[in-house]
C-alpha cells in the first residue's frame, strides 16, 4: 500500500482530487458555505489543471512550476476573504488543502519524474519529503509571531455586539448612533475596543458631561488562530526556499527516456 503513494501518477491523482475541491477557483472570493462550494466549482479550471498534471505525470518541469506558483498565488488571494478575515474553520479548510496541494508536487517522486537527468536522484524507498531541519519550524513558529504583530497595523471597522437594544427605534428609522469601532490583526481580527459612554457628573445629559472611553478586548482564540495561519504559510515558504538545498542540483547531461 506505501508503494502505491510512490507513484507520481498517483500522487497526482490525489492533487486533482483536492482542486475538484476547493480549488483555488479564478475568483476573487472563497465559498463560505457548502452550498457555495458546490456553486464555486469551474469546469474549465478542472480541465486544465488536468492537463497541467498530466503534462506533470509525463516529466513536465515548467507544469509543475506553474500549478506551484498559482497555487501559491490562490494562497495569498485566500488571506483576503472575507470566509478567512471571519475566521471561519471553511476557511482554514481551504488552507489547508492548497498546502496540501504544493506538498503533492514537491514530494520525491513527483519531484524526480520531472528531472531531465535521472541520475543523483533520491531512490524510489526514501521519504516522501525530506525532512526539514530543527531550525526550519522554530523560524516558522517566530516569523509567525512577527508576522501576527506587524499585521496589528491592519484597522477595519466592524459592528459592537449588544450596542443598541432590538426594537429600540422603529424598523425603518435610521440609527442614532453608528454602533461599530476598529478591529486589528490579518487576516482575522483578534484585537477590538468595545465603546462606552458615561456621563462625568449630574443626571443631565449634554455634550460637557458625557466621557467616551473604549478598553481593548483581545480574542485569546482569534489570535491563536491568526498565529497559526502565519506560521503555517511561514513554514511552507521556507521549506520551499530550503528544499533546493537537499536535492542534487540539475545537470546538463542528456535526459533518459521517462518510463511510462
Amino acid at each position: 500500500m506505501a508503494r502505491i503513494w510512490r507513484k507520481p501518477g498517483v500522487l497526482m491523482i490525489a492533487y486533482l482530487i483536492l482542486f475538484g475541491i476547493a480549488g483555488p477557483w479564478p475568483t476573487r472570493s472563497a465559498p463560505a458555505t457548502a452550498a457555495q462550494l458546490t456553486h464555486a466549482v469551474d469546469p474549465a479550471s478542472i480541465v486544465f489543471a488536468a492537463f497541467l498534471a498530466w503534462r506533470v505525470t509525463r516529466g513536465g518541469s515548467f507544469a509543475r512550476g506553474l500549478i506551484i506558483l498559482y497555487t501559491a498565488t490562490g494562497i495569498a488571494a485566500l488571506l483576503n476573504t472575507p470566509v478567512m478575515r471571519s475566521g471561519s474553520l471553511i476557511g482554514l479548510g481551504f488552507l489547508a488543502i492548497y498546502l496540501v496541494q504544493i506538498a503533492l508536487l514537491v514530494s520525491t517522486p513527483v519531484y524526480n519524474r520531472t528531472r531531465k537527468n535521472q541520475t543523483g536522484l533520491a531512490p524510489d524507498g526514501s521519504w516522501l519529503w525530506p525532512v526539514p531541519t530543527r531550525w526550519l519550524p522554530v523560524s516558522a513558529a517566530a516569523a509567525g509571531l512577527i508576522m501576527t504583530l506587524l499585521f496589528l497595523g491592519n484597522m477595519d471597522s466592524q459592528p459592537v455586539p449588544g450596542c443598541q437594544v432590538p426594537g429600540y427605534l422603529a424598523p425603518h428609522s435610521a440609527p442614532l448612533a453608528q454602533c461599530a469601532t476598529l478591529a486589528e490583526g490579518y487576516p482575522i481580527h483578534y484585537l477590538s475596543a468595545v465603546p462606552t459612554l458615561s456621563l462625568n457628573s449630574g443626571n443631565k445629559v449634554a455634550a460637557g458631561n458625557l466621557a467616551v472611553f473604549a478598553d481593548p478586548v483581545i480574542s485569546k482564540s482569534a489570535a491563536a488562530e491568526d498565529l497559526a495561519i502565519w506560521a503555517l504559510v511561514s513554514f511552507a515558504a521556507l521549506y520551499l526556499l530550503w528544499l533546493p538545498s537537499r536535492r542534487p542540483a540539475e545537470s546538463t547531461a542528456p535526459r533518459e527516456p521517462v518510463p511510462a
